[in-house]
Order: C-alpha cells, then sequence, then structure tokens
C-alpha cells in the first residue's frame, strides 16, 4: 500500500485520488472518442459527462451520510470532508438523475447516451476500487485464508488488525470482466439500451455477492446490507426493461 504517492512541498499527491482521476479521465476519453464518432456534439457532450460526474460524487456522499448516519451526528465534518465515505450506487443515482435531465435538454436519446457512457463506467470504477486499496477502505471481514492481506494499522482496513478479504482487488478485478462482456455486448447490440441494462444487470449481480465479503460497516436492513437492496431492485428493473426493450425492437 501506497496512501501517499508523492509530495511536492507542501503538495501531497494522494494516490486514492490518483487513480480516482485516472479512471474518470478513462472513462471520459473513450466515451467522448464514441459520441463523436456517432454524430454527438463534443462540446455539449463533455459538459453532460462533467456534471454527470459533480451528481455522482455529491450522491455518493448523500447516501454514504444517509447510511452512517449516526457517525454523521457524532462527526459530521470528517464524514463531509473525508477522502473516503462514497456510496457508488448514490453515485449512480445521482448521476442518472442529473444525465437525464440534461440529455433531455438536449433532445439526445436517453438510451443511446446511457449506452455510450455506461459502456466505460466499470473500468473507471475498476481504476477507483484500486484506490480504495491503496487506502484502506471498501475491505473485506477478516480471514485466515491465504487470500488473507495485513493492511499497516493506520488504515481503515488495517486498524484491527487482523488479515482481511482484499475485496478490492476482487472488485477491480470483475469490473474489468464486467467491461470486457459490455465490450462483446457492443458487437452483438440489437436495441438501444442493451449496454446500460447489460451493465446494471451485471453490476448487480456482482455487488450483491460482494456485499456478503464486505467488513467495513454497511448499513444492514434486516439480513441484507443497503447496497445489497439496492442491488435487487437493479437486478429486477434491469431484467423487466431488458425484456421490454427487446420485445418493442
Amino acid at each position: 500500500m501506497h496512501p501517499i504517492l508523492f509530495k511536492l512541498g507542501p503538495l501531497t499527491i494522494y494516490t486514492y485520488g490518483t487513480f480516482v482521476f485516472i479512471g474518470v479521465a478513462a472513462a471520459y476519453w473513450l466515451s467522448t472518442r464514441d459520441a463523436v464518432r456517432m454524430g454527438l456534439d463534443k462540446d455539449k457532450f463533455s459538459n453532460l459527462f462533467f456534471w454527470t460526474v459533480v451528481a455522482a460524487f455529491l450522491g455518493a456522499r448523500i447516501l454514504y451520510t444517509i447510511v452512517e448516519w449516526k457517525l454523521f451526528i457524532e462527526h459530521p465534518f470528517y464524514v463531509i470532508f473525508s477522502r473516503a465515505g462514497f456510496v457508488f450506487y448514490g453515485g449512480v443515482i445521482g448521476g442518472f438523475i442529473a444525465a437525464y435531465i440534461i440529455i433531455k435538454k438536449y433532445k439526445w436519446d436517453f438510451l443511446k447516451i446511457a449506452d455510450i457512457v455506461s459502456l466505460y463506467i466499470p473500468l473507471g470504477h475498476a481504476f477507483g476500487r484500486m484506490g480504495c486499496f491503496s487506502y484502506g477502505c471498501c475491505y473485506g471481514k477478516p480471514t485466515n485464508s491465504w487470500i488473507g492481506m495485513l493492511f499497516p494499522p493506520t488504515s481503515p482496513a488495517g486498524a484491527a488488525g487482523v488479515k482481511v478479504i482484499p475485496t478490492q482487488i476482487i472488485s477491480a478485478f470483475f469490473l474489468v470482466v464486467i467491461f470486457l462482456i459490455l465490450l462483446y455486448v457492443r458487437r452483438k447490440k440489437r436495441f438501444e439500451g442493451q449496454i446500460f441494462l447489460s451493465y446494471l444487470l451485471l453490476y448487480g449481480i456482482f455487488r450483491f455477492i460482494i456485499e456478503f465479503f464486505r467488513g467495513d460497516p454497511r448499513g444492514y436492513l434486516w439480513v441484507f446490507s443497503t447496497s445489497q437492496w439496492v442491488s435487487i431492485a437493479v437486478i429486477i428493473a434491469a431484467i423487466v426493461y431488458y425484456r421490454k426493450l427487446r420485445w418493442v425492437k
């Protein structure tokens, strides 16, 4: 782990932020290239991407605050300004709302744009998970198996002083797998929205499973975590709309 990438005088460059930046930059460059190739205005698409990312980060922080409301009441500034503390599904919801509003303003086909952007979300997300690994957040449950990793005691994952499942690396790997599957889906695409709904379905299934191995605070509701309940809703919605759009096609 290298939480600090390097320092330039008083300026500290953190590995977590660097990986997140690389992921967002890669998703932007690749999706913009596809958008231009499809005849969309580059400036308008860049504006859409920018505000979608901003709304995604806000949504991720807001959902984290809701899930960890007790911690927020006790330490509000820590929750708001911490380098960690994001719930990805909150980002999906926030980004979706912003993107939908802007796409309707430009009078574009929502499903067409969603296909372009959602193809590269798992790739950018994979970089973000490697950032989580460098910081030590989003870690797994304690384990004595060969897969267990001992994080530095100064990190969230190392505070307990035991080996944990490196769910960050596992997530990054499967996110890349999802990206490769979506590339295949694009080659066989039969209707607008197919890539978008395939992404929601694949990520929903994966997220539901990986949650069983997460060891950081999850915000449980009955037997499942908040993210698992969201995953169930996402999976159902993706299946319903996939069948509907395929039937229309």
